[in-house]
């Protein structure tokens, strides 16, 4: 994506870094779960992601999901950053409601909590074609799957979703993606990385497969859909370890399950 250039000021080209954070913005998969340490560029991918269809497809819109407002708000969170990207095509704050609206179509990126189980309830009834969960393990499994119910769209882009999540073997999370990650040592399998996978939820249980046709025949009735996990580490973002050398030694210095 290109910023617009001005007689002062040469155009800007936005895009991922290779490696991970390319992998998780360019899969095709309907969910996809980027995974890893702290500060391996995962929350900067959600907020590049969203900006996909936002200034190409009149309705396109995309909400960004913390656990808290303060995540959100917080120096060096998800709209402190956002506000440094986001102006360099032209988008607009609006601070009150936590969002971003973007020419030509005035199309939005909003920021919004799920502090609460019931909150997923404000959402009854909602079509968002794109939604993100920063730090997917912070939220309860009903609330990522009422969501997903509301994942829909009318402005002809197949809708998805994002998250972003930390190595937790004790959330609901690990269970989502355990056919990616090694069971004896708890790291993700390199060869599983970013492969796709196809399921159906029946009365709360997965069903998977490696094509939709299987299912397919299976479940005549139910539209299956896809999903990958992607893992990264500190040592695939540069852009933050060239910036701020020192954060890898600030990270060793915390207890193993917080540094992820």
């Amino acid at each position: 994506m290109m910023a617009a250039a001005t007689p002062a000021q040469p155009a800007i080209t936005i895009r991922p870094q290779a490696g991970p954070q390319e992998a998780f913005l360019s899969t095709p998969a309907d969910i996809a779960i980027y995974g890893g340490a702290a500060g391996s560029g995962k929350s900067y991918g959600l907020l590049l992601d969203a900006l996909r269809y936002i200034t190409t497809v009149p309705g396109f819109g995309a909400t960004i999901f913390r656990r808290t407002t303060p995540q959100i708000t917080s120096q060096g969170g998800l709209w402190s950053t956002a506000s440094e990207l986001y102006p360099l095509i032209g988008a607009i704050p609006n601070g009150t409601d936590l969002k971003w609206v973007f020419p030509p179509y005035r199309n939005t990126v909003k920021f919004a909590h799920l502090e609460y189980d019931r909150h997923v309830y404000d959402y009854q009834g909602a079509q968002i074609p794109a939604i993100f969960f920063d730090e997917l393990t912070h939220f309860t499994e009903n609330q990522f799957w009422y969501l997903l119910s509301r994942n829909r769209s009318v402005c002809g882009v197949r809708p998805y979703i994002r998250a972003t999540t930390n190595p937790d073997p004790e959330s609901w999370v690990a269970k989502l993606i355990e056919w990616w990650i090694d069971q004896e040592t708890g790291f993700p399998i390199p060869e599983r990385a970013g492969v796709i996978r196809w399921f159906v939820r029946v009365n709360n249980v997965l069903r998977w497969a490696d094509s939709p046709e299987e299912l397919a025949a299976e479940y005549p009735d139910i539209p299956p859909r896809s999903l990958t996990f992607i893992p990264a580490k500190l040592t695939d973002n540069p852009a933050l370890t060239s910036k701020d050398p020192q954060y890898r030694a600030n990270l060793m210095a915390l207890p193993y399950v917080e540094m992820m």
